[in-house]
């Protein structure tokens, strides 16, 4: 007969097996996932840009009517793209502050990217999050530039969803001085 003890003791012990037994299949399931959902590789390549079609002293931003969101971004001469937030209606000096405190702490995959101009065709491609939220999948967009302060993306292709959409985003310049480095761990 098994007294009341020794029926918690064993109880004890099954837990803990239990337990034990569910973290090592947690740890082995995360190991694989980063295996299976390893974020997706830029396709196109990084190249230093050495033209003049567009500035590169300050940033870009536009203006998303539907959002209500303003988007920047930084180019740099050694052909890499950088996030530098989204911001609500217009960019006002007061808003330039909170983009420096933004990537000042931005330390995340999906803010960079690379660029390509060729004539005046610009290309450009960086991570987002995919529709699952488990891994980074590439967005790419393209489309012609206007003078060396505007660009006007037409085309966009998101392989998370594998959806090709024609846009109409209108990129304009600022100058601006206090310009973030383009040094980062994710692109060579």
């Amino acid at each position: 007969m098994v007294t009341v003890e020794e029926e918690h003791y064993i109880e004890n012990i099954m837990k803990t097996m239990i337990l034990f037994i569910l973290t090592i299949s947690l740890n082995m399931c995360m190991s694989c996932c980063g295996t299976l959902f390893s974020d997706e590789k830029l396709s196109m390549q990084r190249e230093d840009y050495y033209g003049n079609e567009l500035r590169i002293d300050g940033y870009y931003y536009c203006y998303f009517e539907k959002t209500d969101i303003t988007v920047v971004y930084f180019l740099f001469r050694n052909g890499v793209i950088r996030h530098a937030g989204g911001y609500s209606r217009y960019i006002e000096d007061n808003r330039e502050q909170e983009m420096v405190s933004y990537y000042g702490k931005s330390t995340s995959k999906t803010d960079w990217g690379v660029f390509i101009i060729n004539g005046n065709k610009i290309e450009y491609e960086k991570w987002v999050e995919a529709p699952s939220g488990v891994r980074a999948t590439i967005n790419r967009r393209a489309g012609y530039i206007e003078n060396d302060t505007i660009f006007h993306i037409t085309e966009s292709y998101n392989s998370g969803t594998g959806e090709t959409k024609q846009v109409n985003e209108i990129w304009h310049f600022k100058q601006f001085d206090n310009k973030p480095d383009s040094t980062n761990v994710f692109i060579k």
